[in-house]
């Protein structure tokens, strides 16, 4: 699902027209990545594009996510917990 904080895109100084613009450009990829069994993975800064080939070792336990490709840009990763600190906005980890 698709969503633009207006009040939070406001609080940043940035249009929320173009934050929905480029929103929408990385769910539609997303998405595409996600129907050939593929996911965008960010963490430490760095983006991956990843495929799960279900792969285990000889003991049953998976092992990591083939990494198909490096991604431009600044992808950061964790928890993905949102809190509102008292403010009004919505704030991440």
């Amino acid at each position: 699902m698709l969503d633009v904080n207006d009040k939070e895109c406001l609080a940043a100084g940035l249009d929320p027209a173009k934050v929905k613009s480029i929103a929408r450009r990385l769910s539609r990829a997303a998405l595409d990545a996600e129907r050939l069994g593929m996911m965008v993975f960010g963490g430490s800064g760095t983006g991956t594009l990843r495929f799960n080939d279900r792969k285990r070792t000889e003991y049953g336990v998976k092992i990591g996510d083939l990494i198909v490709a490096h991604l431009d840009g600044m992808i950061d990763g964790g928890a993905g917990d949102e809190k509102d600190w008292g403010d009004g906005l919505l704030r991440g980890e």
